[in-house]
């Protein structure tokens, strides 16, 4: 049984080494351009507290959240302290305000990547196909969002009281919303019996080691080549062994 490859959405697309050499390159550009202060524009109330949270997010992923301060955000957005204080009360209240954005938005990938699972479980093929397809678009969604992804994995998690409560509560949700994933797997027998909620941990804690590691701070852009590699892994691991001899994964033999 060969499990075939669903066709990626062109933004998830990666991987020419002309691409990857543009992209080593570009990163230390991208940076020095960052850190410039921002010309003065003239933006709508919600435009302006967008742009402080971006510029924020960048302030916390290059000083982490205890070295940046008010006056660091505000030189980088070309912005007085006042209008700091217009959208938000503190540095925490900026910094807090991000926690509950990645959350929200990871927790609605995960959702959809759920949905377009179950849709596909009853062929196994299609399955892993899917499977596949997802772990793409939580690579790209981090791969797309750097600055974000540092400040929650590097300093959100146990860098404050005021934070870790809040943090743990989101993450549980992920948590969760990720175990249906494995739960419906392993019902239609995709999945070998086991402790969904030490498979979920597994599954989750390794997967944010390699976005740090391999996407966010590492040079990687080939994120299929990433994906594929993970859920061969996982597939190897968690697949019920007769299944397992089955499965050709990607194509890459002769398949029973």
């Amino acid at each position: 049984m060969s499990v075939p490859k669903t066709r990626t959405p062109a933004r998830q697309k990666t991987g020419s080494s002309a691409g990857a050499a543009g992209s080593e390159t570009a990163r230390p550009v991208r940076k020095a351009i960052a850190e410039m202060p921002r010309v003065r524009r003239r933006l709508a109330p919600e435009q302006r507290r967008e742009e402080v949270l971006e510029i924020a997010a960048e302030v916390f992923a290059e000083k982490g959240y205890r070295a940046a301060n008010v006056s660091d955000i505000v030189e980088r957005a070309g912005i007085g302290r006042g209008t700091f204080y217009l959208y938000f009360e503190s540095k925490q209240d900026v910094f807090l305000e991000l926690i509950e954005r990645y959350f929200a938005e990871f927790e609605a990938l995960l959702e959809s990547n759920q949905k377009r699972l179950a849709a596909a479980i009853a062929d196994q093929q299609l399955a892993l196909a899917t499977w596949r397809d997802n772990m793409i678009a939580i690579l790209s969604y981090h791969s797309e969002h750097p600055e974000l992804t540092s400040v929650i994995y590097r300093d959100a998690l146990g860098s404050d009281e005021h934070f870790s409560a809040r943090v743990d509560e989101l993450t549980a949700v992920a948590r969760r919303q990720l175990r249906k994933d494995f739960e419906l797997m392993q019902k239609n027998g995709l999945l070998r019996p086991g402790n969904l909620d030490v498979i979920t941990n597994i599954i989750l804690g390794s997967s944010i080691y390699v976005i740090m590691e391999n996407v966010v701070k590492g040079s990687a852009t080939d994120l299929e080549a990433i994906a594929d590699e993970m859920i061969e892994y996982h597939i190897r691991a968690l697949m019920p062994l007769e299944l397992l001899r089955e499965v050709d994964l990607w194509g890459n033999s002769s398949s029973k």
